[in-house]
């Protein structure tokens, strides 16, 4: 017969397909009919380096491994056959362990395979199908377990109920064969059965489909996920692995989502923005939301339940999953405080001045420190004026700001400002003195909460206590936030590396409205104008909604379905999953985000794109991992989807730049370069020189030549080169090889013996060469060339 594919969801119309002789459901155990709450099976091993017998004994997950294979490869080696079981596995690991030793270490890791294990709930409503219809169901596994033992974990896995719903269990560890050496004629023994009355499910293509169709069996091989949630899932793995240290060395990389994907999600009928916001979101705010319950309850304060609210802009989905994930007939509070508002509400003193002043402030920020302290529009272009040239205009400026009346005009604005921000809190959450307030969001510092954490308690008597996605240490003993990635147990490496490039995920959180800019008499938000694209919008809307859509399946799943997890491997498959969609985002990802904006909030209108592709190859090309180089007002937020798109090697060496915290000098990114010779000259002397072009990506090189008022120079190309692809001639800047404009062939750089093929693919000469004659004094001082190119042949001298 004939093997065939069968997709979960598909499996509920299964029965009413069989043919009328069927008499009994086989199903597989493992990864069919009971899944595991990590990412691979041998995980498992990792996760029993923590039980106390195994530290005590310095076993390890690898010495486990290696044990299990010395013992199949012995008795292939003896007997012919690979089944092993498990008493046969620690008899190898604890030579000198007597029988009663042995089974209790068989026994600790039964306890955390039945720990790690939850029943998958469309095979699990298979069998209760197949009992109803008068079907015997039957589990064949290729395990080493015994049947005793495996009939144990099925119990206490599926509860006594649904484990009574199986007739009878096959191990291949009792019968020395398996699915692909024979199994198959015991069971049809056993059971008294033809192969015709027999239907067979499992994962394993060779094990569960090849086989059993080989005896005659129909069989159907349950094709678990789509290949793409497959991929994204390894790539979850790859980062994970990448960004903790501890997974794979002291624990298992958990993965709870799998079971929820399997069941609910169909490939065919996801968009790309449905599919983003279902598979990676989903699981995500599904984590953060049991994690919030759970602090919740813990923050009290005189016995008085904490009163809770979201944080808009970003806090908006996470307010929606949380809703969903506890059942909510209406999301909780949601608060319009922005980092604007909250920087400008916070300005009591000259010290809260001065602080704000100094983390914002340089020549390209002063007008956006000046909408933060409050001034006019007229008073900002006026005192914008009164620094304009002077040699140090941004900290004239910060000194202008500190002057006692500029300083008395802050304060009582910003005062009126928190006093309108002050009835915005009490209409959305009724706080009262003596309350606390838990703001939730995604993180990072807790600037929010920090900036307004004291005026709430002098002037409210209220405490603002922090729950966020992700949370940086901001002071020594830091007792009023905590996060699902949190101080507690991650690094502020890991906190960085996460948060360097997160505007992109930001922006899929938010509410879909302008940013706050302040509030009226009643405290109702006040919004500035919309700076994102509608597109962008409704792509989000689309995301967020598959997202809630996942918080609810997974809700919905019954409890023998749900992997148990701690809060610990929330917040590292949290961070795995992260990871994964900032610096390994799939091809169809990166299409569907990186023409994405982000705005800053901060009272300004810049708009920073997510990513340009196209640009980003070119730039790349051009100056290698100096790209990375930018300020805020000219960077991209997603250098890692351009770095993916590009080469993944790429985007994890700049994943391990940041989670390593190294550095990596563009120049040292790479040991090829090109010796070119170049001649320079004035009327009185020559002189032949050799200069280096560096190697960028894709085959080109950089070549950095500095401009010269006194000397002509020639570039001599066609003494190494034959043909070469021109991609950018360019006078840059030499201090911000942002700033640059392209040189004019015939006017400002000349070819001589250089033909133009076709494109920006040229042909030259023994002597072709390229002239730069000499420029002026100032272009001297400022300017640099910059040659782009990629050799297309070389000189059959030079090789």
């Amino acid at each position: 017969m004939t093997p065939t594919e069968i997709a979960p969801q598909e499996l509920a119309g299964l029965l009413e397909t069989l043919p009328s002789g069927v008499k009994a459901l086989s199903l597989d155990c493992f990864d069919t009919i009971v899944w595991r709450r990590v990412e691979r099976p041998s995980d498992v091993f990792f996760n029993l380096q923590a039980h106390p017998r195994w530290q005590e004994a310095g076993m390890t997950a690898a010495l486990r491994a290696k044990a299990e294979n010395r013992v199949r490869e012995e008795k292939h080696l003896l007997h012919g056959i690979r089944e092993v079981n498990l008493l046969e596995v620690y008899q190898r690991l604890l030579p000198d362990a007597d029988e009663t030793e042995i089974n209790a270490w068989c026994d600790v890791e039964l306890e955390e395979e039945v720990a790690s294990s939850f029943a998958f709930q469309p095979v699990l409503e298979l069998m209760r199908a197949a009992r109803r219809k008068g079907l015997r169901v039957l589990v064949v596994s290729d395990t080493y377990f015994s049947q005793p033992q495996l009939k144990s974990q099925l119990k206490h896995i599926l509860g006594e109920q649904d484990a009574a719903l199986i007739s009878e269990v096959y191990c291949s560890a009792d019968h020395g064969v398996g699915k692909t050496s024979g199994i198959w004629r015991k069971v049809l023994k056993a059971e008294k059965l033809q192969p015709g009355q027999v239907v067979h499910i499992g994962d394993n293509l060779k094990a569960d489909a090849v086989s059993p169709s080989q005896f005659g069996i129909a069989a159907h091989r349950l094709k678990r996920l789509p290949d793409s949630i497959e991929g994204q899932l390894e790539q979850r793995a790859h980062a994970g692995a990448q960004l903790l240290p501890e997974v794979r060395h002291e624990v298992g990389l958990p993965s709870s989502s799998h079971g929820v994907l399997a069941a609910h999600f169909e490939q065919g009928h996801a968009s790309v923005p449905y599919r983003i916001g279902y598979t990676a979101l989903g699981p995500i705010f599904h984590d953060f939301s049991q994690y919030v319950q759970e602090q919740l309850a813990t923050v009290s304060t005189n016995g008085r339940p904490a009163k809770m609210a979201f944080m808009l802009r970003d806090g908006y989905l996470p307010a929606l999953a949380y809703a969903a994930c506890h059942n909510l007939a209406e999301p909780p509070p949601m608060l319009n405080i922005s980092r604007f508002t909250a920087n400008a509400a916070s300005l009591r003193s000259k010290e809260d001045v001065v602080r704000l002043v100094t983390s914002m402030l340089s020549e390209k920020s002063m007008d956006a420190v000046l909408k933060q302290c409050l001034f006019t529009p007229q008073e900002i272009e006026v005192m914008l004026g009164q620094v304009k040239g002077q040699s140090h205009p941004a900290m004239a400026l910060g000194r202008m700001v500190l002057r006692d009346d500029k300083l008395r005009c802050i304060q009582t604005r910003s005062a009126s400002l928190r006093e309108r921000l002050y009835e915005h809190v009490r209409a959305r959450t009724h706080i009262e003195p003596g309350d606390t307030l838990v703001i939730v969001d995604l993180g990072y510092g807790g600037t929010t909460q920090t900036r307004l954490r004291e005026a709430f308690a002098e002037e409210l008597g209220v405490t603002l206590h922090g729950l966020y996605l992700i949370a940086s240490r901001t002071e020594a003993r830091q007792k009023d936030r905590t996060g699902l990635v949190g101080p507690d147990w991650a690094d502020e490496r890991l906190v960085h590396t996460l948060t360097a490039y997160i505007g992109l995920f930001e922006m899929m959180c938010t509410k879909a409205e302008p940013p706050t800019i302040g509030y009226d008499e009643r405290g109702n938000p006040a919004f500035g104008t919309a700076t994102t694209k509608g597109q962008q919008s409704a792509t989000v809307q689309e995301i967020q909604t598959a997202c809630v859509q996942y918080v609810r399946d997974a809700v919905a799943t019954p409890p023998a379905c749900r992997p148990r997890m701690s809060r610990e491997q929330r917040g590292w498959q949290v961070a795995a999953e992260l990871g994964r969609l900032i610096y390994l985002p799939s091809q169809e990802e990166v299409a569907c985000l990186s023409a994405f904006e982000f705005d800053f909030n901060l009272g300004t209108d810049l708009v920073l794109d997510t990513a340009n592709l196209e640009q980003g190859l070119a730039e790349y090309r051009r100056e290698g991992f100096g790209l990375l180089n930018r300020d805020f007002t000219s960077m991209r937020v997603s250098y890692p989807m351009e770095l993916r798109n590009m080469d993944v090697s790429l985007s994890t060496t700049l994943m391990s730049l940041q989670r390593f915290g190294y550095g990596l000098r563009p120049s040292d990114a790479s040991y090829r370069k090109e010796s070119v010779p170049m001649l320079v000259a004035n009327q009185n002397s020559h002189a032949k020189q050799v200069t280096e072009a560096v190697a960028t990506h894709d085959g080109y090189y950089t070549l950095h030549l500095p401009m010269s008022s006194t000397f002509d120079a020639s570039v001599l190309l066609g003494q190494r080169y034959e043909w070469v692809q021109l991609d950018a001639i360019q006078k840059v800047d030499v201090h911000d090889t942002r700033k640059f404009e392209p040189l004019v062939i015939g006017e400002n750089v000349f070819f001589d013996g250089i033909e133009q093929a076709e494109g920006n693919l040229v042909k030259l000469s023994q002597n072709g060469m390229m002239f730069l004659p000499a420029c002026s004094r100032q272009d001297q001082e400022h300017y640099m060339m910059r040659v782009v190119y990629r050799p297309v042949r070389e000189r059959e001298a030079v090789q």
